[in-house]
């Protein structure tokens, strides 16, 4: 049942600056150049994606192994400093620490676009990582400077804005890389970041608000080692083998016990231990870890189905496999028998098992078929934005949490086809617009404004923990449901899993529809935990029904 709109024309106890006798054209221009500016990121994870192998030809001494820490250092970098550049934020200004996350991430990759040594193009992208502090510490600087009665729909408008970048930069890349070499999209991300840093800095206003605190380094430290131990196992697990990464899972767990131990000892910690206690706060961050992971999960797979190979392609796959089999068979046996014996006479005792469902779709292709989604979660986002202040938080994110449930049993049912894929992205849109337009205005609801910087920080964190567990968790299936190949040769009867080498990329069907079942449970067991969200059930007030530290210590569980 709705609620009639809450009031946010409380006045502010603190001073933030808030914009309140600005006009609406003033508001938007301010959350346009804001998303703009951060825009950068979803660019800096496309582009990699799409220049990966050109990159690699021009380092051919770098293995398959190497270039994958394009991706990783930009990961790790990422997640490990968003909690304390959220800090730091709080300390000496948002829109200062934007403004230098994004002017350092351009200097990354500049190097990028120059270098011609491996070790320092992996600095370059090191330090693109640090734009993606950037997206959390805007969500900290539109709500200190927009009119409570703009502010929800503001930050759904930061949050599914980042849609555009995912559409553009493949385009935009497809046609540098077609055109230029590699080194053309890092150059790109330069003029993209110079072009919009400089309406950011000149005509967005800084926060008034600062928290007065020092940098609790050995929190940092603690919190960094433990974030990077865990991203890097689920990041490297796959490739290195689960069991001997173990080491950096269990030692990253270790840090961020010692990390909330520490927190409860030192008079200034990073985060407020009855912060992370908090039912509220910490019912956000399982939701964003289960809800980012289910969504970048479903994308990850349902663009692997619609790149690889299917129907002719696929089975000339197969063929391609079992001939070869047949020929290293018949040499061997002409080896020792003496004699020669044709391949097509062992060809029979060869065929491989599994089915390729790929649609052999190019990457434009692609990027056709998730306009619809984007399109689909831009209006999504702020719409909720909007319905919050009316029907609270929870039943839009309910909404999300079940449309990415049908969306994966979909996926599971209906794959066949370019079209099933584009039919089912328009729901996958829906929650991904619904959990953009929810999940950082709860952040908002769940904490005080002088924690604002820090707590999306830590959301960031479990941003970056979900989209990696989605990938590790994604690979693990694809890698458990090879092709296999059937020897039937008289005498000698065996199988073999086709899960190393070129192969090790083309899953049977069994590996999408496990994997798409797989992420729609998780968003299931999302969809329980926001029956308990309770506390989100009022409508929301831009941050004004936020508890402090010592209220959420005497906060009632669900």
């Amino acid at each position: 049942m709705s609620t009639s709109p809450v009031d946010v024309g409380k006045p502010d106890e603190v001073d933030t600056g808030r914009l309140d006798s600005s006009s609406r054209r003033q508001i938007l221009l301010i959350i346009a150049a804001v998303v703009a500016a951060t825009e950068i990121v979803p660019f800096h994870l496309t582009f990699v994606g799409i220049a990966a192998r050109f990159i690699g030809q021009s380092f051919p001494h770098e293995n398959a192994s190497q270039l994958t820490w394009l991706t990783t250092l930009y990961a790790i970098l990422g997640g490990v400093a968003v909690p304390v550049i959220g800090k730091l934020s709080d300390r000496i200004g948002k829109k200062k620490i934007v403004v230098a996350c994004l002017i350092v991430s351009m200097v990354g990759c500049a190097i990028d676009a120059l270098t011609p040594s491996w070790p320092v193009m992996l600095l370059g992208r090191a330090l693109q990582g640090l734009a993606f502090p950037a997206i959390f510490v805007s969500y900290g600087l539109i709500r200190d400077l927009m009119p409570r009665r703009y502010l929800n729909m503001a930050i759904a408008l930061a949050g599914g804005g980042t849609g555009l970048g995912a559409v553009l930069g493949p385009l935009a890349g497809g046609v540098l890389t077609d055109h230029f070499t590699w080194r053309a999209l890092f150059w790109f991300c330069v003029v993209w970041s110079l072009v919009t840093i400089l309406p950011l800095a000149l005509f967005v206003p800084e926060t008034k608000l600062r928290v007065k605190c020092k940098i609790d380094w050995v929190g940092a430290a603690l919190l960094a080692i433990g974030t990077a131990g865990v991203l890097i196992y689920l990041s490297e697990g796959g490739s290195w083998g689960w069991i001997p990464s173990l080491p950096w899972v269990i030692g990253g767990v270790v840090a961020l016990g010692l990390f909330y131990a520490w927190e409860l000892y030192t008079p200034e910690p990073i985060m407020d231990p009855k912060l992370l206690r908090s039912p509220r706060y910490a019912s956000v961050l399982l939701a964003a870890f289960m809800s980012v992971g289910t969504m970048t999960g479903l994308g990850y797979v349902s663009s692997f189905l619609g790149e690889t190979p299917g129907g002719a392609a696929g089975e000339a796959i197969k063929q391609q496999v079992a001939q070869g089999a047949a020929q290293q068979a018949a040499a061997q046996a002409s080896l020792q028998m003496h004699t020669t014996i044709p391949p097509e006479a062992m060809q029979q005792y060869f065929s491989v098992e599994g089915h390729l469902p790929g649609l052999n779709l190019t990457l434009l292709h692609m990027t056709l078929y998730t306009i619809g989604m984007t399109i689909v979660y831009v209006i999504v986002s702020p719409l909720c934005g909007w319905l919050s202040t009316r029907i609270g938080l929870r039943r839009p994110y309910i909404v999300s949490t079940l449309a990415f449930i049908v969306a994966g049993v979909a996926y599971a049912l209906f794959h066949s086809s370019v079209w099933d894929l584009a039919a089912i992205a328009l729901i996958t849109g829906l929650g991904a617009g619904a959990y953009l337009g929810t999940l950082p205005n709860m952040v908002v609801e769940a904490v005080p404004q002088e924690q604002q910087g820090v707590s999306a920080g830590m959301y960031g964190a479990f941003n970056s923990f979900g989209t990696a567990a989605a990938s590790a968790a994604a690979a693990a299936v694809m890698a458990a449901h090879p092709l296999i190949l059937h020897v039937n040769i008289p005498g000698h009867v065996s199988t073999t899993k086709l899960n190393t080498g070129p192969l090790a990329q083309l899953p049977a069907e069994s590996a999408y529809t496990t994997a798409f079942y797989m992420f729609a449970a998780i968003s299931a067991v999302a969809f329980v935990l926001s029956l308990f969200m309770r506390q989100f059930n009022r409508p929301a007030t831009g941050g004004q029904g936020a508890l402090s530290p010592e209220q959420t210590a005497e906060e009632p569980h669900p």
